[in-house]
């Protein structure tokens, strides 16, 4: 399969540099150095020249921010988020409050990456250090819930894990992660594969099985040719990903276009909650998936691929 998306080169440097620069103020503010406050201003600037950087390398390839690389377009929207000026003072204001926190409670020396990861949370540490990474759908987080993080830092537990866990799928995470993924368009650079195209199959489908109704979530190829794991949504950054494996004359068309309709039910669903689980395939998305016109041929396909 074509490479089809673009990086932008030394970006997650800048972004390191950001996070840096954050984590720096707030603990010099917490030293009890006077006099010292945010910098919003340097910091607004460094944002928006970056926003700049990756908007003039898109247009310069003809295409848009969406069609970057993952790791590259979640950067771009994270800037783009923090470029609002109450996002970012939220931002600041939730790394000052864990490090008080922090500091109250440990010896080590801690850097926190806070920003719109892959993963919700991750704590890494050593006998001096210890590296916590955060997604940003916590700025908004009560005290109490700023200390079950802490907790979870400190002294992990299933419980404190658990309630981490309602925490991310609560109204208050789900806004701020909303707020942040709100897609830019897509060209064909990054849906178009060697034999299909995911918008143009997304368009298709969408008109023929939800009336024109759904907004398009990003569409992405995956980086490995998975045979086990097709598709799959990420109800988070509203993406959906194909298993570059489908991209092949072998695979019949309507076996693509069931993978993707699959995937795009699921976003239509969502998912329902049964004492802390999360169930995706419901009594309800189990009825919808049989109006696919050839649900009977794609899911006979499907199960011989996996006797191969």
């Amino acid at each position: 399969m074509k490479k089809n998306t673009i990086s932008i080169r030394n970006l997650n440097d800048l972004i390191n540099s950001i996070q840096n620069h954050a984590n720096e103020v707030c603990k010099t503010q917490l030293s009890g150095n006077p006099g010292v406050a945010y910098p919003q201003k340097s910091l607004r600037e460094e944002i928006s020249n970056n926003i700049e950087r990756v908007e003039q390398n898109c247009h310069n390839f003809s295409c848009y921010p969406a069609d970057m690389t993952d790791s590259s377009y979640r950067a771009y929207l994270w800037l783009v988020f923090l470029s609002k000026e109450h996002n970012l003072e939220q931002h600041l204001a939730f790394l000052h409050h864990f490090l008080e926190r922090w500091k109250a409670e440990s010896r080590k020396a801690v850097s926190v990456d806070l920003y719109n990861s892959a993963m919700v949370f991750q704590c890494k540490s050593s006998r001096q250090n210890t590296h916590v990474t955060l997604n940003e759908g916590f700025i908004k987080s009560t005290p109490a819930e700023v200390e079950t993080l802490l907790a979870c830092c400190l002294h992990s537990t299933q419980k404190n894990l658990g309630e981490l866990r309602s925490i991310s799928r609560a109204a208050s995470y789900q806004r701020i992660m909303a707020a942040m993924w709100q897609h830019t368009p897509q060209s064909s650079m990054s849906t178009k594969g060697e034999y299909y195209d995911l918008l143009s199959l997304f368009h298709a489908i969408n008109r023929d099985y939800f009336h024109g109704t759904m907004k398009a979530p990003r569409l992405r190829w995956g980086g490995k040719k998975a045979t086990r794991r097709l598709g799959y949504y990420h109800p988070d950054s509203d993406t959906i990903t194909i298993s570059p494996f489908l991209d092949q004359r072998s695979i019949p068309s309507y076996v693509m276009e069931y993978v993707l309709y699959h995937e795009m039910l699921h976003k239509k669903l969502g998912l329902k909650e049964v004492n802390s689980y999360r169930i995706a395939h419901t009594a309800q998305f189990k009825q919808l998936e049989h109006n696919f016109n050839a649900y009977q041929d794609a899911e006979a396909f499907l199960k011989s691929l996996q006797k191969r």
